[in-house]
């Protein structure tokens, strides 16, 4: 017969089974609901954008980053939760309860964590896309206008290449506070033309650990449990203005990253500032070219062989940068955040990055950049 001591350990597994099963449960009727994707969209406009709004501005005021705070948080409470098991299961009785109540608190935790992403971020997947909501219908690109586009962002750049802040080899510099400025003007005209933008623009703050981002193949990210903005410090100077624009476009409700890519780029070249405009028109480049060598190799010669100076020093510079860069724990990284570009609408991965240039192509011939297809 069972002592009453142990009748009461035996129910003691009971709240942790409770606590488990409420974020489970959440999941499980987020994913339900994922079939009907207009249930979602307005989960996304009713709630998850007004509650992203409201901690933007609040986490705003905080001068610190906040998402390397909660990492923080995060590994010492892993290094807790690992000592505390090793305890239990060495010195402890009845271990293999012991052993299930942590499961369960690292079910729990892991649950909550990943439920309040899906309400607060991966419902906005199921909302229009910018594409949509816009009206902009992008069907593709003709070798010809590739090609256009592709010299109007190379003739660009090449005009600014020598309007920006060099060093002695004649890379571009940028601090911090430079790379900020006029931040909160940069959707100013792409929300008079798409007022599906208009939305709350907060400081995106720098990542202190910018590095291990570099390292983890990131160049910014919009963090949905703060509702903030961050960008990595550490990148190439040139591609910092752009960043700035990217994390921006996911603070106003944009999900996909093609179209992040698009608007960035855009935002940049409607700046006064030649550091920004340079910014832009070396990412474009960038799209184009990747775009362009894949369908016509000897139309992206003609285009390479027209790199002035300044902008020769920057491509190098930014290959040289992230070769450096790579490594097991980036590519790591790059299938994981492919990964969950598929489960969340974007099928193609992260190739979805070069998915922007139909974007691109169809925005500058409509706004008189290159002559119309």
């Amino acid at each position: 017969m069972n002592s009453p001591v142990e009748k009461k350990r035996r129910r003691r597994i009971w709240p942790y089974l409770i606590a488990a099963a409420i974020p489970l449960l959440g999941l499980v009727a987020f994913y339900l609901l994922a079939a009907r994707t207009t249930v979602l969209a307005s989960v996304n406009r009713g709630f998850s954008r007004p509650v992203l709004d409201a901690m933007g501005s609040h986490f705003a005021a905080v001068p610190f980053s906040f998402m390397e705070f909660y990492i923080a948080l995060l590994l010492v409470a892993v290094l807790l939760f690992l000592i505390s098991l090793f305890r239990r299961l060495i010195l402890g009785p009845a271990r293999l309860k012991s052993l299930l109540r942590h499961i369960l608190v690292l079910i729990t935790a892991a649950a909550l964590v990943w439920n309040s992403f899906c309400w607060l971020w991966n419902a906005g997947y199921y909302d229009d896309s910018f594409s949509k909501a816009s009206g902009m219908d992008a069907r593709g690109a003709y070798l010809e206008q590739l090609e256009l586009t592709a010299a109007f962002f190379l003739d660009e750049a090449n005009a600014l290449a020598d309007q920006v802040p060099r060093d002695a080899d004649g890379v571009m510099t940028l601090s911090w506070d430079r790379a900020l400025e006029g931040y909160d003007r940069l959707y100013d005209s792409l929300e008079q033309d798409y007022p599906c933008l208009r939305g709350q623009t907060t400081k995106p703050k720098r990542v202190f650990f910018s590095s291990i981002m570099s390292r983890l193949g990131f160049t910014g990210i919009f963090f949905p449990f703060t509702g903030e903005t961050y960008v990595n410090g550490h990148q190439p100077a040139w591609s910092m203005p752009f960043s700035v624009a990217h994390e921006i476009a996911h603070q106003r409700g944009v999900h996909l990253e093609a179209e992040c890519d698009f608007l960035g780029i855009a935002a940049c070249l409607q700046s006064d500032d030649p550091c920004v405009r340079y910014s832009g028109c070396l990412m474009g480049l960038i799209h184009m070219s990747n775009a362009l060598y894949r369908a016509d190799p000897d139309s992206w010669y003609r285009i390479r062989a027209g790199f002035s100076k300044g902008t020769e020093a920057d491509w190098k510079y930014n290959s040289d940068y992230w070769k450096k860069m790579e490594g097991t724990v980036s590519k790591a990284s790059d299938k994981v955040y492919d990964s969950f570009l598929k489960v969340n609408t974007q099928p193609s991965g992260l190739r979805s990055y070069g998915e922007c240039v139909d974007l691109l192509v169809l925005w500058l011939s409509e706004n008189g950049y290159i002559p119309a297809g």
